[in-house]
């Protein structure tokens, strides 16, 4: 399935460095994951959490350096975020908007000069991402619940690289599909973002994440985290 990351609508854009990672049993992950936590209700619901840690450490790290953080650090952050400021609601998981809110109160108790607001429209969607990875500002996304029919599966596919040919061509491959998740976004090229979720790597088809929300969610529940440093 390697067509379908062929288009140049985007980018290249990325960040600074690959991405924060995280180290546990002589492992590094690709960013932090859900499946961390402690308990059922923080593996299932906690996307929102990870995302915003993440987002959190390489802000971080831009300052300091240090891209490798031992998974220790990745566990108190998360249950600082999720004690303070960003609340699981039980049923529910973790809301956007108060994602957006907790992260602001964040930034303002640890003197950081950052401003988060959703992009609640398509309008410059992906031009306001890119310009975010060239700042080296990582992009939380929200692929949101179906919309009207909230009980609705319909969902985006996630894919990871493989190789044929005997290892001389890469290909993508589906791997899952997902709603009701949220993803941080490390690098942009053509139609393809390349983003973080369960400490892995994944790419996801511009076109299909459009055509998804247009289809079977809302531009209010599927979208991007827009952050900006202040001057």
């Amino acid at each position: 399935m390697k067509e379908i990351f062929e288009s140049s609508d985007f980018g290249p854009a990325a960040l600074s460095h690959d991405f924060i990672e995280i180290e546990s049993g002589g492992r590094k992950y690709y960013g932090g994951s859900q499946n961390f936590y402690g308990t059922d209700r923080e593996k299932r619901c906690g996307c929102g959490i990870t995302g915003a840690a993440d987002v959190l450490m390489y802000l971080e790290a831009v300052e300091n350096g240090n891209y490798t953080m031992p998974l220790d650090k990745f566990l108190r952050l998360s249950e600082e975020l999720r004690k303070k400021y960003i609340p699981i609601i039980p049923g529910r998981g973790v809301n956007a908007f108060l994602l957006a809110s907790g992260m602001n109160r964040y930034f303002r108790a640890k003197s950081m000069k950052y401003r988060a607001k959703w992009k609640c429209t398509s309008f410059n969607k992906w031009e306001t991402a890119v310009k975010m990875l060239n700042n080296d500002i990582p992009v939380i996304v929200a692929i949101g619940n179906n919309f009207p029919f909230v009980w609705g599966k319909k969902a985006l596919n996630l894919y990871v690289k493989d190789t044929i040919n005997s290892g001389t061509e890469e290909i993508y491959k589906r791997e899952q599909s997902v709603y009701g998740h949220f993803v941080v976004i490390t690098a942009i090229k053509g139609n393809c973002l390349t983003i973080s979720s369960w400490g892995r790597k994944y790419y996801i088809n511009i076109d299909e994440f459009d055509r998804y929300v247009v289809k079977h969610s809302t531009h209010i529940y599927s979208n991007i985290l827009v952050i900006k440093k202040n001057s």
